[in-house]
């Protein structure tokens, strides 16, 4: 029960000055006065307030009648086991150890009154524990136990005993019920007074007074969902209902919105000795983290149904135990995608039997690899499967996730028709050989032309130039047609360019991660190694025999240049390399296309060691496969 809710201006007399004491002993009690000095006004009991080390510092009305105490401040901070003689004092004292440890304490003992009149004392020793958790105080409840003290003496053992138990099964069933994981109520009466609940009712509607009220004054938003309705039922007709996932909706906090709940519940009439029905009994769990976590799956379920019906796909599994297939299970469509007859049932023999046996090897190798350890356990692997029941034949794209599960191993997937994408690629591969004939016999038709027009020895070394340059632009075509004029490897096209001048392959150090390039930076990335090549054969590093050439690249792939693309061209032996008073064709090419092409700069630096090429772009380059 939350102690704030008490009404100040409904306290006595006597309340207002128990607050007095208290905030006298310790301001950080005040808190709880009004609640405090309700409850303890009229009891008999004689309950004290202690400071750790035991001294006094608060006593109730009660215990002052009872102690005889005229004037508290007489006794106040005085050392509470003084007031007991003998052993008692010693076992005081560990009391309140006890409960300074947190740990509670109860004794009997006597103690004598400050008139002198003699009593026998039922106490317990408690701590009060502060926001973290730490004793600040200790509480003291001596309970006058004189007469019954004397009753309990002529009661026979055995009657002692069974009190004693019961009093402990009292107790474990209030914590029993107090902690149940299920949320507990009872209601009293045809218009369901609440009399009990326990913490996981309290946490489930929130922060409210419920005890002592109307049911339907505490959870006013249940009025027009049935629910009160059901409470009349059980009720009248003594019969026992069950809600299972039901929805109902409670406004937990003050100045928000109804939430959504799901609970399970029991509402079971109560009776008395004569059978008649005098209230109800509610018990049920919260399943809301669970229905919502059903209605999430049913979702993704339908989600993925229609992913897999717009893709076309099948699903399908496979069962390994110690390497061989014991068990197959598809869709619908999954079945008719594999080549199942109509007739037959899904099994792995029957499977096989439907791929084209042209394919088996390289399925029977993607299984296996899929299937180590040591591997990364997925299934890719493309296949025909064999006409049948007027269905052609056709190409299966099947992909899947091993799940291993003790000493079973299972393949779980998705196939999907690609015999249109095989068809097409089959299309397109006939085209891109068509059109490379054409380009090539272009490249010769052009390379004829210039070799009759440009005749005449004046202009025999222009004339190899131009040859060598279309040379390599039709090298460059070829290597952009083998990969499907889609993308180039970097170290080819580097290789295959300074192939002619690789008479002295130690000359060149080549380095640099292998990634691809478009068509456009494979064109001009092979033409401007021609160049740096052919410009170091007749001036540079090439010309000597000790001259050589470092060719390396690299790609960020971290900071705030992430993926950014780095290549440097160095001569290093060679002669005395000097600034050129103009600018050629090549280094037009190199300064401007290259840089183009791979939106970013290109610098050429002359040094006398020899000449550097620096190329660096703005933009990532797609990394290869």
């Amino acid at each position: 029960m939350d102690l704030t809710l008490m009404n100040p201006a409904a306290s006595s007399p006597a309340v207002l000055r128990m607050n007095a004491e208290l905030a006298a002993a310790d301001p950080r009690l005040v808190q709880n006065a009004d609640l405090l000095a309700a409850v303890l006004a009229g009891c008999g009991d004689c309950i004290k307030i202690l400071d750790l080390d035991g001294h006094l510092q608060f006593m109730s009305d009660g215990g002052k009648q009872v102690m005889e105490v005229d004037d508290f401040n007489a006794i106040r901070g005085c050392p509470w086991p003084d007031f007991w003689a003998g052993e008692g004092n010693d076992v005081a004292k560990a009391a309140i150890a006890s409960a300074k440890q947190g740990v509670p304490s109860r004794f009997s003992g006597s103690a004598v009154t400050l008139k002198g009149s003699p009593r026998y004392w039922d106490v317990q020793v408690l701590p009060i524990a502060g926001a973290d958790g730490v004793p600040t105080h200790l509480l003291s409840i001596s309970r006058d136990i004189t007469e019954t003290r004397l009753a309990r003496e002529e009661a026979s053992h055995l009657s002692a005993e069974l009190h004693e138990a019961a009093m402990r099964e009292a107790d474990s069933m209030r914590r029993l019920f107090e902690s149940a994981p299920s949320f507990l109520c009872t209601l009293e009466g045809p218009h369901h007074v609440v009399k009990i609940v326990n913490g996981a009712f309290s946490r489930l509607i929130g922060p409210r007074a419920s005890v002592g009220r109307l049911f339907r004054s505490v959870l006013p938003e249940l009025e027009d969902q049935q629910v009160l309705k059901l409470f009349d039922r059980v009720y009248a007709t003594g019969e026992a209902l069950t809600g299972r996932g039901e929805l109902i909706r409670l406004k937990r906090f003050a100045g928000e919105a109804e939430e959504d709940f799901y609970l399970n519940f029991v509402i079971q009439p109560i009776r008395d000795l004569q059978g008649r029905i005098t209230g109800l009994f509610i018990e049920g769990h919260d399943v809301t983290d669970l229905k919502r976590a059903e209605l999430a799956l049913r979702q993704r379920e339908l989600q993925l149904q229609l992913a897999l019906s717009s893709a076309e796909m099948g699903v399908w599994e496979a069962v390994i135990v110690d390497g061989r297939v014991v068990a197959t299970s598809e869709d619908a469509r999954a079945s008719f995608l594999l080549g199942r007859q109509s007739t037959e049932r899904p099994s792995f023999e029957t499977f096989v039997a439907h791929v084209h046996p042209d394919d088996r090897p390289s399925l029977d190798r993607s299984v296996e690899k899929a299937l180590d350890p040591l591997g990364e356990g997925h299934l890719d692997v493309e296949y025909r499967v064999l006409s049948g029941e007027d269905r052609p034949e056709r190409w299966i794209h099947a992909r899947a996730q091993v799940v291993a599960e003790g000493q079973t191993t299972r393949l779980i997937g998705t196939v999907r028709d690609i015999t249109a994408i095989k068809d097409a690629e089959s299309q397109y591969t006939l085209l891109n050989g068509e059109l490379q004939h054409r380009i090539k016999n272009t490249l010769a038709m052009v390379s004829a032309i210039a070799s009759q027009t440009l005749k005449g020895e004046a202009i025999l070394e222009q004339r190899d130039t131009f040859n060598a340059r279309l040379h390599t632009l039709a090298h460059a075509h070829d290597l952009l047609m083998g990969e499907a004029q889609e993308k180039g490897s970097i170290r080819e096209v580097i290789e295959t360019a300074l192939a002619p001048h690789r008479a002295a392959a130690a000359q060149f150090d080549v380095s640099g991660p292998d990634l691809s390039l478009s068509p456009k930076q494979t064109l001009s990335l092979a033409l401007a190694m021609h160049e740096l090549a052919t410009n170091a054969a007749k001036y540079g590093a090439l010309s000597t025999p000790n001259g050589r050439v470092l060719v390396n690249w690299e790609q960020a792939m971290s900071g705030s240049d992430a993926r950014g693309f780095a290549m440097r061209w160095e001569e290093q032996g060679g002669p005395t390399v000097l600034q050129p008073t103009r600018s050629g064709f090549g280094s037009r090419l190199i300064t401007r296309v290259l840089a183009a092409d791979f939106k970013g700069d290109v610098k050429l630096d002359y040094t006398p060691g020899g000449l550097i090429c620096t190329l660096v772009s703005r933009f990532p380059v797609d990394a290869g496969p």
